[in-house]
């Protein structure tokens, strides 16, 4: 019998073993092929990207995914090469020589990335078309996605040589282990003998340590101007936080958890229960002897996690803040009559007159001779608060559909309009000098801020709110006033139509004509395809953790099919056994899943404390985390369950 004969019946007489595995590639190549093929679709890219950013973030993410695939299999291959160390040992006493063996792990190797990567074809090309329809959809492309064609070549002869790249590497892995592996060791390697572990409680303690220490160096970025990452810089403390998180990470694994167990073991009324007695001394040893595996699946777990989570909400958190940023439908500089005229006469008979509302609103442009001014006045180019009565004010907040709930202001007194949260309320208090005609100064007194703007960012910042009498006073002084036309009304905010016939009336360049349809296009058009490149590296991180999670569990539990036989001999009914198998897999995938989600955690902490709160609500930041960590659990509990059932298969219908 031939080595390709020989090859194919291993497959087959193991494919219970290989199919999770055939199955994990394929989809690993189906992901990689639709990138591949998104990438390298020249219609697509260049509606998509004018100014090469996009083709930048492909490649870099393309690299990215190509690397990690490699470790991947790579580690997946060696996981399958410590499982057959008996099958090769007999091999090597039948008389076959490294070099054939070598030979024989590469045909199988060859069958299972050939059929994988057919399979990541034909389901990549749909998973691409997919892709392209939704762009298409989402951007408005004018683009016919139906000619496109379903598989892209130059995609398949890119996917085919990275291929033969991975079969390559596998080839020196698998020549490399056999080179150093002696007969004794093929026929041995899976009878190690479980020796009592000794735990050092110092290094326990110091995994701990410093685990809060980079929880708390992480943390301390809330504090702003205040935090050691201002007063000491953000590299230094960026290196400390990460330094003691993967030093803390290691010992935790290495040393923390298997010393909690030893203690958990000498807790008598716990330890010695059917399942317990069997379980707990197995966990020891497994963390331990696949500790290195644990630390990278976790420090895997947490990168992959927070850049999720950090681009999901790099995208989220400004779309939820396009009401404040963008308030009404519709908003312009009035320059003249006739100029609003035209535009309730294009947005009547573009959506009707139902439910539509305007407000014209005037804004009184001060400036300030005050020493300290809050950030809000020298937003702009030209430095000034924009004065607006209170009765303007409320109506405004009215047509929005929020509730304006302000003091009663009175005299000088008047709220300040932030444009971030502060939570310390800094400005309370402060007296601004305001400067009109004739040298002559009114003080204004802040009472309260808020964060509910009546105006738009891109025409009025810094907006200060005064009672109807001193506005209807200083109306009087004939000080520089911008007038602003707001439009609101029923599902205007996303109305295409009326932005289009609206934006020739503005040159189409007018910084002062805004719309939320406007603004919502440009926050997709230029952050989903971005988030869609971090999906394709984030769905390969993902589905290789629970792959590799997967081929450890099933080849520990393949290694204890004896002892499992030995309990069933001794009185361990199935459901007895199915507690012991539960419990030592949920251990083993419980450990990478929780420190990289309370990982995750900390870091997209940090990375909120770097983007400026419009909203002033945590809801906003909370929603994509949990999003991100809904993701990665959903994935976790497929792989697990899948897990769980293939080692019952394996040790229920043990027959030893």
């Amino acid at each position: 019998m031939n080595l390709l004969s020989i090859a194919q019946k291993n497959i087959r007489k193991n494919f219970s073993f290989y199919s999770l595995y055939l199955f994990s590639v394929s989809f690993v190549f189906m992901v990689f092929f639709s990138f591949i093929s998104f990438a390298m679709n020249e219609v697509i890219m260049e509606r998509i990207s004018t100014d090469g950013r996009v083709e930048m973030m492909s490649k870099a993410v393309a690299i990215l995914i190509m690397g990690f695939v490699l470790f991947y299999m790579s580690y997946a291959n060696t996981l399958f090469m410590k499982r057959r160390m008996k099958e090769l040992g007999i091999y090597s006493l039948l008389g076959y020589r490294k070099s054939t063996m070598t030979r024989l792990l590469s045909f199988e190797n060859f069958f299972i990335c050939i059929s994988a990567l057919g399979i990541g074809i034909f389901f990549g090309a749909f998973l691409h078309k997919i892709i392209i329809i939704g762009i298409v959809h989402l951007l408005d492309l004018q683009i016919d996605a139906s000619k496109i064609p379903l598989i892209n070549l130059n995609a398949v002869y890119v996917a085919s040589g990275f291929v033969l790249v991975v079969l390559f590497v596998l080839f020196l892995s698998n020549w490399k282990f056999l080179k150093k592996s002696s007969l004794l060791t093929l026929v041995r390697l899976g009878k190690k003998v479980e020796q009592q572990i000794k735990v050092k409680i110092w290094l326990a303690v110091l995994g701990v340590i410093l685990l809060i220490l980079g929880y708390v160096t992480a943390l301390d970025i809330t504090r702003g101007k205040d935090s050691f990452w201002v007063t000491v810089g953000f590299g230094p403390m960026a290196m400390i936080t990460l330094i003691s998180v993967v030093v803390g990470t290691s010992f935790f694994i290495h040393s923390f958890i298997p010393y909690a167990i030893l203690k958990l073991k000498k807790k008598k009324d716990y330890f010695y229960k059917e399942t317990n007695i069997i379980t707990i001394p197995k966990f020891i040893y497994r963390i331990r002897s696949n500790a290195k595996a644990l630390i990278i699946l976790t420090l895997l777990s947490a990168a992959t996690l927070s850049i999720l989570g950090s681009a999901i909400l790099s995208i989220y958190y400004p779309y939820a803040g396009l009401s404040r940023i963008i308030p009404a439908a519709i908003e312009f500089h009035i320059k003249s009559a006739n100029q609003v005229d035209k535009v309730i006469d294009i947005v009547k008979k573009t959506v009707g007159g139902k439910n539509i509302d305007y407000k014209k609103t005037s804004l009184i442009q001060v400036t300030s001779s005050t020493d300290t001014l809050p950030f809000e006045y020298s937003a702009k180019k030209q430095h000034s608060f924009d004065l607006i009565s209170k009765s303007d004010y409320i109506n405004l907040i009215q047509l929005q559909g929020k509730k304006a709930s302000i003091k009663n202001i009175s005299g000088n007194d008047c709220t300040l309009v932030k444009y971030t949260y502060d939570k310390k309320n800094t400005d309370i208090g402060k007296v601004y000098s305001l400067n009109f005609a004739n040298h002559k100064t009114i003080n204004v007194n802040v009472v309260e801020t808020t964060l509910i703007n009546p105006i738009g960012f891109a025409n009025s910042v810094g907006t200060l709110i005064i009672s109807d009498e001193l506005y209807a006073k200083t109306s009087k002084l004939k000080l520089h006033t911008n007038e602003i036309m707001s439009v609101f009304g029923k599902n205007m905010r996303n109305n295409k139509e009326v932005y289009e016939q609206l934006a020739p009336m503005f040159n189409n360049n007018n910084n002062n004509f805004v719309s939320s349809y406007q603004k919502q296009y440009e926050y997709i058009s230029a952050n989903s395809v971005s988030l869609l490149l971090i999906t394709f590296a984030t769905a390969i991180f993902f589905i290789a953790t629970g792959s590799i999670l997967y081929f450890h569990s099933i080849s520990g539990i393949t290694n204890d099919k004896r002892e499992f036989y030995i309990l069933k001999k001794m009185g361990y009914k199935n459901n007895e056994i199915k507690k012991i198998i539960s419990k030592q897999i949920l251990v083993f995938f419980s450990i990478p899943y929780l420190l990289g989600v309370i990982h995750s955690i900390f870091a997209l902490e940090c990375f909120v404390a770097l983007i400026p709160n419009l909203l002033g609500k945590r809801s906003t930041f909370i929603l994509p985390i949990l999003a991100s960590i809904g993701i990665f659990t959903i994935i976790y509990l497929i792989y697990y369950i899948i897990t769980k059932y293939s080692c019952y298969r394996i040790i229920l219908n043990n027959k030893v």
